[in-house]
């Protein structure tokens, strides 16, 4: 395709980056009528949580305008890591869930935690503000880049044909397959709960992403392939089988739409405009796969009741008495549950806003519950195995922060990376936190997908560094996860060549 014109591309730019202002204004304007559309009318009086409203809108423009910023200077991506952070997590969580709680769509019993809400949670939406815009002054940062351009020195220039993956890519899946069978029977995944934490269970689960890694590896090559083989189908064909079975051995909510986030990274990066039809399509898909995992996810946890663990056989059981149970139900009776419990899944802005209201006051009970100083302590403990240290203590436990925050041991509440910063180093650990996971989303960024050599194996490392950060959990568990993350996926790839053969070495670049 013939470049543009430089004046063009300079003009475009140009109007790309005035437009951003503009986008802010509009937000300060929406966030100025709300607020006084809210004082001239009887809606405060019918929601009594209609406050938290115009510092929702306010939070929703400062998270999204790094988004309109790269879309306007032709540099979208939906999985930019600060476009990937806004749509996966914080827009849904913290602005869609803020305009939740103003129209009073939740009634958590943990709300009466919250001291004084019409001082928390607007100032819950300040940090969370601060914090994103910490990410985002990280993310620009040259330190990253530069980071990233030394790194490219020493990383392997590998880069193989997508048609020359599909054994190496298979025998990835499997044996991922066989650790998830493995980690299940040990009550690490599905729907229960392992109480006594075994020496190698640590390690076990960050062998679970072998079968991701595999996953990516292979859908990138499908979209990449030039030629459709009968392997090409015969891979597809077990890619599209593990969707369902996930689905149904977690029994998570959310294991059906996240099952669709593989596939449409690879197809971006697989080289594949991404036209608006197409986005519709896969905007339309987990609209859908969101809402039969919150329909499935629900009833197979209500039937099975608790997250005890049973043997396999019960346990599937259970699976198979959730699809007759859905299959018999009132459609509207199964309706309006799941709408129940989609709001109250998605909003999470409440469980930061306890921590806001409480840390403080709860800190001097933190060290018995473990949680002192967690950050600090998860970094260096995280690394010494349990079979080495067989007494090490749980790295950042949520079900002890669970119990002393919300008073319920029996479930994991959401902190989040701004929480889990607030609690250990006060309101300036925020941004200063949140600038330094910046710089690492750089660092990734840059040097696995802004690279000379954008090869598979990179794309689909990037994948798993980019999603291991997680947004729900723990500011403590980011980097020990990310070190680990590499240290699998580095045996991966090594396992992986074995099975490429001699003829269908990787071409090194020059």
């Amino acid at each position: 395709m013939r470049a543009l014109p430089l004046s063009i591309q300079k003009n475009r730019s140009v109007r790309g980056v005035t437009l951003v202002p503009v986008i802010v204004l509009w937000g300060i304007v929406l966030l100025v009528t709300f607020g006084a559309f809210w004082f001239s009318s009887d809606l405060g009086e019918t929601y009594k949580s209609f406050y938290v409203l115009p510092w929702t809108f306010l939070t929703g423009v400062v998270v999204l305008a790094p988004t309109a910023y790269l879309y306007f200077t032709g540099r979208f991506d939906p999985f930019h890591p600060l476009t990937y952070a806004a749509w996966s997590y914080i827009f849904p969580a913290f602005v869609i869930g803020g305009v939740i709680v103003a129209f009073d769509g939740v009634e958590w019993y943990f709300l009466s935690f919250i001291e004084d809400p019409r001082y928390n949670f607007p100032l819950t939406l300040i940090y969370i503000s601060v914090g994103y815009i910490g990410l985002t002054v990280g993310y620009f940062l040259p330190i990253g880049r530069w980071f990233a351009e030394k790194t490219e020195k020493v990383l392997p220039k590998w880069n193989w044909e997508p048609d020359r993956l599909w054994a190496a890519g298979m025998v990835l899946v499997f044996i991922g397959i066989g650790i998830n069978v493995f980690g299940f029977l040990q009550g690490l995944l599905g729907f229960q709960r392992n109480i006594s934490i075994g020496e190698f269970d640590g390690l076990l689960s960050f062998l679970l992403v072998v079968l991701t890694f595999g996953t990516v590896l292979l859908w990138l090559s499908i979209f990449s392939a030039h030629k459709r083989t009968g392997m090409y189908y015969i891979v597809l064909t077990v890619l599209l089988a593990l969707i369902p079975l996930r689905m149904a051995v977690l029994g998570s909510r959310s294991s059906l739409v996240l099952s669709l986030v593989p596939i449409a990274f690879a197809f971006v990066y697989s080289g594949r405009k991404l036209r608006i039809r197409i986005a519709a399509l896969f905007s339309v898909l987990a609209v859908i796969a969101l809402f039969i995992g919150i329909v499935y996810g629900t009833t197979f946890r209500n039937i099975k009741g608790s997250e005890a663990r049973v043997n396999a056989g019960d346990y599937f059981g259970q699976v198979v008495a959730t699809v007759d149970y859905l299959l018999d139900e009132d459609p509207l009776v199964v309706l309006g549950d799941s709408m129940q419990t989609l709001a109250s899944r998605v909003e999470n802005l409440s469980s930061v806003a306890i921590v806001v209201s409480n840390y403080e006051k709860l800190a001097p009970y933190e060290a018995s519950y473990g949680l002192e100083n967690n950050i600090l302590n998860d970094l260096y403990t995280s690394f010494i195995p349990r079979f080495v240290w067989a007494d090490k203590p749980p790295t950042s436990d949520p079900r002890a922060y669970s119990d002393l925050y919300f008073n319920y041991g029996e479930n994991s509440f959401a902190i989040s990376p701004f929480a889990d910063l607030l609690r250990n180093f006060g309101p300036i650990g925020v941004p200063l936190g949140m600038l330094l996971l910046g710089i690492y989303l750089r660092f990734i960024y840059s040097g696995l997908i802004q690279t000379p050599n954008p090869s598979i194996w990179r794309k689909a490392t990037y994948f798993l560094l980019l999603t291991v950060v997680s947004y729900e959990a723990f500011y403590a568990t980011i980097f020990p996860s990310v070190i680990r993350t590499i240290f699998v996926v580095g045996l991966a790839i090594i396992l992986m060549r074995f099975f490429i053969s001699e003829g269908n070495k990787p071409v090194r670049a020059a």
